[in-house]
């Protein structure tokens, strides 16, 4: 009676959920036969998560050759050591999250394509195959994100990790006097409070038990990635807010800058407590099984 009584629950939701429309984003023009995939929520998240991801990284990735001149050329030496410092910190993300995040969106695009992104005729599989060799080489994202939490985090006592923070900060306190436009500062300065608090217990319990920094060096990695492409998008969205109404033919691109950040705003920054928690977990649980149970 009581499997009979589940059914009945299941039975009756699925009766419920299907008259929910959740396929169809909007009506069918009348002159077309039927709705493109473009229509369905679900294929827009796939491919907003990776245009949120790719434009941000790519911007992370010029920000970061940017670094790398500046640390040559600059003409004082304090300009050189802050571009070496925010280089050295960021280079394991910049390497480990990119690469990481990069493989999940090529997945996502083969998905797009249902059956047909398993085969050659679209070239999705070919892009999942290259993508993923990346994750591996330069040092596997796990020896990024260990490089990342146990020398980076503490070189020169942590000057590092403190210029990155000031820098982010200053950034969100102007481009909420400037009204945000994308609605990108406060959920970006909420990340960043979760990154300082997952930064802080590191150092508290990281150093008592290296096996706690070991366990949340990788979720650690993420939560800085996650910062990292928010600001990214900070800095895009004000340059765009300020470009769009300048009467140019670029009008359209600078207000998909604008949604494509607040999307990111709402939805992928959202993230970052949970990464934190990762963090602050520890290793207890991680390291309970005895070997033999592997």
């Amino acid at each position: 009676m009581k499997l009979m009584h589940s059914w009945l629950i299941v039975a009756a939701l699925a009766l419920q959920f299907s008259a929910m429309p959740v396929f169809a984003k909007e009506p069918t023009p009348p002159d077309v036969k039927a709705d493109t995939i473009l229509h369905h929520p679900d294929v827009r998240r796939m491919l907003m998560e990776a245009r949120a991801f790719n434009e941000a990284a790519r911007a992370l990735v010029l920000w970061g050759a940017l670094q790398v001149d500046i640390s040559r050329k600059a003409q004082t030496e304090a300009e050189r050591e802050a571009a070496n410092d925010l280089l050295g910190l960021l280079t394991p993300v910049i390497k480990g999250y990119l690469t990481d995040k990069g493989f999940e969106a090529a997945v996502n695009s083969q998905q797009i394509y249902g059956g047909h992104g398993y085969i050659r005729e679209w070239g999705m599989e070919q892009f999942v195959r290259d993508a993923r060799i990346a994750q591996i080489y330069e040092g596997t994202n796990g020896v990024q994100a260990m490089d990342l939490v146990g020398r980076k985090l503490a070189k020169d006592g942590g000057r590092a990790v403190r210029a990155f923070f000031e820098l982010v900060g200053r950034d969100i306190a102007a481009a909420k006097a400037a009204g945000d436009p994308a609605g990108i500062a406060e959920p970006l300065e909420k990340a960043v409070g979760h990154l300082q608090g997952a930064t802080m217990w590191l150092a508290q319990n990281g150093m008592a038990d290296p096996n706690h920094a070991g366990a949340g060096a990788y979720a650690y990695m993420q939560l800085m990635g996650l910062v990292t492409l928010g600001w990214m998008w900070l800095k895009m969205a004000g340059v765009s807010a300020r470009l769009k109404d300048d009467g140019n033919e670029d009008r359209a691109f600078h207000e998909a800058k604008i949604a494509t950040a607040r999307f990111f705003a709402e939805r992928e920054l959202v993230a970052a407590g949970a990464f934190r928690r990762k963090v602050e977990a520890g290793a207890d649980s991680l390291m309970a099984l005895p070997v033999e149970a592997f």
